[in-house]
């Protein structure tokens, strides 16, 4: 789930036709390509840069039991992060592992960039989608108990009066809100994001039940598996519905209860406000919490490591009782890949091409984190950072992949030319694309950033003194200057095109 953009879906947009065309990550969900790789995964690919998705590991289960052992596991995952923090990706971020029932965590970065503490394993953050696999848990414990059953109607649970949309004659069952096959779009079309910092926080049940009931499917049921956020959310609140209670009581009645998690809620109390981190858009400016309360089932979760290492222990051995059973029926492969180019899916997992390795990711306006976990392997990572930036994946697979005995290497990222506050200071104004469409150029304690009209601020980096990149979007930015030293001209380049923004008063 993006902020960092006005834009939204995967289609490639321009705001009145002209200015930043962003490919944008759909709220709360990556895209998927397939490369070729030599360690034979399928790979993530997100505005250029891909996070790669464990399928298959050419190695025998001896091989496995090196993590804690040997070397400090701390040290090499040192290794791995820092060059997430040295280039300016991550603020901040812990990540958590567990492998044959031992656990580590570690903080890296800082909380914030005016508090230099580290995080550390009791550290709060946003887990976005992630909190998707907890819906599907909450499915499956109300099929355990006989409440529903995953090919039940979905519309049998909505208020009289309220209708789900249709295309042919299969209805929309909850088995397919779970597994991203309804048919849905991804949002709402009636979600106005009032304010684009804080997008759900205005959405309210009215207008879900409106959207329901008007709303036209445009593919039916079961025909792709489509991303939607949209189908978490509703079914996250059809379980409190069917529960009689609210999602967050529901949550913590079934799972987080019984599992001893009490940092995975909905709502923060005062006393974790004092550990939540500080959240941060791509390049570290700071952003704002996201507020997800009627769709919660979608991703509105706050967790620590120390609870999500416990929440990944309990999907590696789970524990018995109604409980175990829901997890174990939510890690069953429910609905198959219907193209080469899907995952398959169980309830709110995604199964990775090897049919063993479950996974997800997730991002809000100033957080990513993502989670693998693999039985085979008795091995589990999560990663959550305080920074929206999808690179976070590549790190979390790396560990993953170090724990199955692979030999992995540091990311390598561009490095950052040096230019002064006092040259950039030079390019601070306001440049015109269009008429109506301006970008707005500043700095902020050693940062270039730049708006555009209907866009977020974002941080741009320095290539050169005058060519500057963006990392949210796989565009440049180079200040030209006129016969006297005074850069009166901005080109954008974007998708092989150069457009020329003007400086104006």
């Amino acid at each position: 789930m993006r902020s960092d953009c006005i834009l939204r879906s995967r289609d490639k947009r321009q705001h009145q036709g002209v200015g930043l065309q962003v490919w944008s990550r759909p709220f709360l969900q990556c895209g998927f390509q397939r490369r070729a790789s030599h360690c034979s995964r399928l790979n993530l690919q997100f505005r250029g840069t891909y996070s790669a998705i464990l399928i298959a590991f050419a190695i025998c289960a001896s091989d496995l039991k090196v993590a804690f052992c040997d070397e400090s596991l701390s040290e090499r995952i040192q290794v791995l992060v820092q060059p997430y923090i040295d280039s300016q990706i991550v603020v901040g971020m812990t990540i958590g592992i567990v492998q044959n029932g031992e656990r580590f965590t570690r903080g890296f970065g800082q909380l914030s960039a005016t508090n230099s503490s580290s995080p550390d394993a009791e550290t709060i953050y946003e887990i976005a989608s992630n909190t998707k696999t907890f819906t599907g848990i909450l499915l499956a414990d109300a099929v355990i108990r006989g409440k529903m059953k995953l090919d039940d109607p979905a519309e049998k649970y909505l208020p009289a009066g309220v209708k789900m949309p249709t295309k042919g004659e299969l209805p929309i069952t909850l088995k397919h809100l779970a597994t991203h096959a309804s048919g849905l779009p991804r949002i709402p079309d009636n979600m106005m994001m009032k304010n684009i910092d804080d997008p759900y926080a205005d959405y309210t049940l009215e207008q879900l039940q409106e959207f329901l009931s008007n709303h036209k499917l445009r593919r039916r049921p079961v025909t792709q598996i489509a991303y939607s956020n949209l189908g978490f959310g509703l079914l996250g609140w059809l379980l409190s519905r069917s529960a009689g209670m609210s999602y967050e009581d529901l949550l913590r009645d079934r799972i987080t209860g019984p599992l001893k998690m009490p940092d995975t809620v909905v709502k923060l109390t005062p006393a974790m406000l004092g550990r939540f981190a500080l959240p941060h858009r791509a390049g570290g400016i700071v952003a704002s919490p996201w507020n997800i309360e009627t769709l919660a089932g979608l991703g509105g979760l706050h967790s620590s490591a120390d609870d999500m290492l416990t929440y990944l222990q309990a999907n590696l051995a789970p524990p018995s009782g109604q409980l175990g059973e829901a997890i174990e029926l939510a890690w069953q492969l429910q609905q198959p890949a219907l193209s080469k180019t899907e995952f398959s899916m169980g309830l709110g997992w995604h199964i990775a091409k090897d049919g063993h390795t479950r996974w997800h990711t997730g991002e809000t306006g100033g957080f990513h984190s993502c989670m693998f976990v693999d039985r085979r392997s008795q091995s589990g990572v999560v990663v959550l950072a305080n920074t929206a930036t999808a690179e976070i994946d590549a790190l979390g697979e790396s560990i993953m992949r170090m724990l199955m005995g692979i030999e992995v290497k540091p990311r390598v990222f561009e490095k950052l030319a040096a230019v002064t506050p006092e040259i950039m200071q030079r390019y601070a104004g306001k440049y015109e694309l269009a008429p109506n469409i301006v970008f707005t150029i500043s700095t902020d304690g050693g940062k270039l950033l730049a708006g555009l009209t209907g866009q977020q601020t974002q941080r741009v980096f320095p290539r050169s003194e005058t060519e500057w990149f963006y990392r949210v979007v796989d565009a440049t930015l180079t200040f030209k200057s006129d016969e006297d030293g005074k850069f009166n001209e901005l080109e954008l380049f974007q998708n092989g095109v150069r457009r020329i923004a003007r400086r104006i008063p």
